[in-house]
């Protein structure tokens, strides 16, 4: 976790000059959350020479760079500078690349530039306080990457995300299953009125009001 009594040193790594300098100007003069930039790189080799005369907090990492990309850099990054946090501003959503790069690589967060910028500062400040961020946009429950080898890192970002316990997020997807109350009840062993407890909580959490709406959240998150 890094202290909160200073400034926070960013340093960026994308190939996209415009979207770069866009990103500089902008993170310059935003006040809710005050960062100085250290540096910028077109690319993972760009990168690593770079960062043998500067140390900053957090590395905003593009996966798909020319000469040495992103995903190829990381394992030096993470050997090289331990303490160094690294978020990814990447188009890709792809759960590999999502599954390689947190689940593999460790690194402190996952974000999508259709994302808004506001949600890069969020997520900036929640990587400052040593928590995982992934981005909203994010698919965060995928079926083909929460398998026996990957530990609850999806499923705990998703239970945070919409507040949810582990129980509803089970009752859940037996509701897009078009299991009813009964048959929910059955197969968890509880009654169905303490199903029906947690589908009201469900409801209330996730703001959805019908049961068609539940599994249409439920098939969105692929969660059936």
């Amino acid at each position: 976790m890094l202290p909160e009594f200073r400034k926070y040193s960013l340093f960026i790594a994308d190939d996209h000059t415009l979207f770069v300098d866009a990103l500089v100007l902008a993170l310059q003069h935003q006040t809710s959350f005050p960062v100085d930039i250290f540096g910028t790189a077109q690319n993972g080799e760009d990168l690593l020479s770079k960062l043998q005369s500067i140390c900053p907090d957090i590395l905003l990492l593009d996966l798909n760079m020319p000469v040495l990309s992103g995903l190829e850099v990381i394992p030096t990054l993470k050997n090289d500078y331990p303490d160094l946090q690294i978020i990814i501003v990447t188009k890709y959503s792809d759960p590999k690349f999502v599954k390689e790069c947190l689940h593999i690589h460790k690194v402190s967060g996952y974000i999508l530039k259709s994302s808004s910028f506001q949600e890069l500062i969020d997520g900036i400040v929640s990587v400052s306080k040593g928590q995982l961020y992934i981005s909203k946009n994010l698919q965060l429950y995928p079926k083909d990457v929460a398998d026996a080898d990957l530990p609850s890192l999806f499923e705990e970002a998703f239970l945070v995300k919409y507040h949810l316990t582990r129980r509803e997020v089970e009752i859940l997807g037996l509701i897009s299953q078009a299991k009813s109350s009964s048959e929910i009840a059955e197969n968890l062993f509880i009654s169905p009125q303490t199903v029906g407890a947690h589908r009201k909580n469900i409801m209330r959490k996730l703001n959805i009001t019908t049961t068609a709406g539940l599994v249409r959240f439920a098939i969105q998150n692929q969660m059936g």
